[in-house]
């Protein structure tokens, strides 16, 4: 499991990209084109596809609460699933989110490794957005070569012990800062001109304040902080370019995993899977961080190689896969009765598809995939860029609510996106209700759309996302505003 990874990939048509384990993954897998998380950042996408609940039923909706600590010990885990039917279960770095580790789920217990954003001795930008560890480091390894060795030991233990198993690595890359050893440093793999800026580096047009997180993203450049206040474009460069790295990293971590399921001669009787949290943005629409509902912010990787299903092999799919599927999705591909699951389980199985990638059943076919983000301390800022200019407007605080509770005033929306079969991204901001902690539908609504249906959007460019057309049609906005609350309402 990556952290903040997109699917700029070799596999996704990157061919820029340095990741030739997960290009030789996918061309044995089954690979996902249009696949989503719940929720675009850390605790609440974890919180959702490692239980197989939406986070309107977690009601783990920033970083105050787990899953447990809400619901107790009554519900059964993915991998708890898996331990209840005589599996070895252990994990290895960031399966749950850093801190929320959950030992309901582990025969043997895991390793949450430690996070090293920076030591040091490491060679920095000014705003330590990027670090390459040098011999002089304090720590002169990275928390990914940690999680790895934990990893790995777990498979060994996992394959020793005769039984069956569920091996979890988690690691912290790409994730911003880009923390790099030498040999995977951002010039290094990603020299010259390979790396560009953003073809859209300003805000979406017509686009809802509460959509936007400008203020205090991840990346730190002083030219950020509004819609239209964009970094210079050699430091977007610079940063895409030490991202990338990150990618390849994370690439050469999974590489090594891989190549002990050989060594152990299990490769053709286990499920890989491979996949992020949520996506990421750098600097397209003038976003630097995940926490917004666009497109890039929730769309995942997601590749699946189960060698005993031949008709899936090297296939892809353009179905609207969620992560909160995978729950359902593993329990049947293992061979389990898929009513053994606790029937409040959500997501669907999207396990058919490996029996005919080509012709999916008109369940999956018609499918549409969800996502939603809070919006929080909205209200008009003041920002000071570098020129001494002012920009002053109305904005939300980029960190999405990451420590407010969902009853309390400074909660001030929570936006829902609907990404359909058809192409089309529907998204609406409705008023939270403070009094039960969830929206509003009556108190209006803010509204985006975006049209996709002759764009296959594996560019990277995006363009039909840099216009917000929802004015332009009125009857398709109302036809979806009404899926999407019935949708919501069913999630409670």
């Amino acid at each position: 499991m990556a952290d903040d990874m997109r699917p700029q990939l070799g596999a996704y048509g990157q061919s820029a990209m340095i990741t030739p384990y997960i290009d030789a993954l996918a061309s044995e897998s089954l690979v996902f084109d249009s696949s989503y998380t719940q929720f675009a950042y850390c605790a609440p996408s974890r919180n959702s596809f490692m239980t197989g609940r939406r986070p309107e039923r977690t009601r783990c909706l920033n970083f105050l609460t787990d899953f447990r600590e809400v619901h107790g010990d009554s519900w059964v885990a993915l991998p708890q699933f898996f331990k209840n039917q005589g599996y070895f279960t252990s994990a290895a770095g960031k399966l749950y989110h850093d801190g929320m580790d959950d030992p309901l789920s582990w025969s043997y217990p895991s390793n949450q490794t430690a996070w090293i954003q920076r030591a040091e001795g490491d060679i920095c930008d000014v705003n330590f957005n990027y670090c390459a560890v040098t011999n002089n480091s304090l720590a002169p390894f990275t928390d990914e070569d940690l999680a790895l060795k934990e990893g790995l030991a777990r498979m060994r233990a996992a394959h020793e012990s005769g039984k069956p198993w569920w091996i979890g690595i988690g690691i912290h890359r790409p994730h911003w800062p880009s923390r790099l050893p030498q040999g995977f440093l951002g010039p290094e793999l990603y020299p010259g001109d390979i790396v560009l800026p953003p073809k859209h580096p300003l805000s979406v047009v017509d686009e809802p304040f509460m959509s936007g997180a400008y203020r205090d993203g991840d990346y730190k450049n002083p030219a950020l902080g509004c819609p239209d206040c964009a970094a210079p474009t050699a430091d977007t460069v610079e940063y895409r370019r030490w991202y990338y790295a990150a990618v390849s990293y994370a690439d050469h971590m999974l590489g090594m995993a891989l190549d002990l399921l050989d060594e152990l001669g299990v490769k053709n009787n286990t499920i890989v899977v491979l996949h992020s949290d949520h996506g990421y943005q750098l600097g397209e629409l003038n976003e630097w961080s995940k926490k917004t509902n666009t497109e890039l912010a929730v769309r995942v990787p997601l590749m699946v190689r189960v060698p005993w299903k031949s008709s899936s092999i090297g296939q892809r799919t353009d179905v609207k896969a969620e992560l909160v599927d995978l729950y359902r999705t593993l329990v049947d591909l293992a061979g389990f009765d898929s009513t053994t699951v606790q029937p409040d389980i959500q997501g669907m199985s999207l396990a058919p598809l490996f029996d005919n990638p080509s012709s999916p059943p008109a369940s999956l076919s018609s499918k549409s995939a969800f996502s939603q983000i809070g919006s929080c301390t909205c209200k008009n800022y003041t920002h000071t860029l570098p020129s001494g200019q002012n920009w002053t407007g109305m904005e939300c605080n980029s960190g999405r609510c990451l420590d407010i509770n969902v009853t309390e005033a400074n909660f001030n929306y929570m936006g829902y996106s609907m990404m359909t079969p058809e192409g089309w991204r529907y998204t609406a901001w409705y008023p939270m209700n403070h009094t039960i902690g969830r929206v509003n539908f009556d108190a209006g609504v803010s509204e985006e759309l975006y049209d996709l249906t002759s764009d296959p959007h594996k560019d990277f460019d995006y363009d039909p996302y840099s216009v917000n057309v929802a004015t332009q049609y009125p009857e398709k906005i109302s036809l979806f505003r009404q899926a999407l609350v019935d949708a919501i309402k069913s999630w409670y």
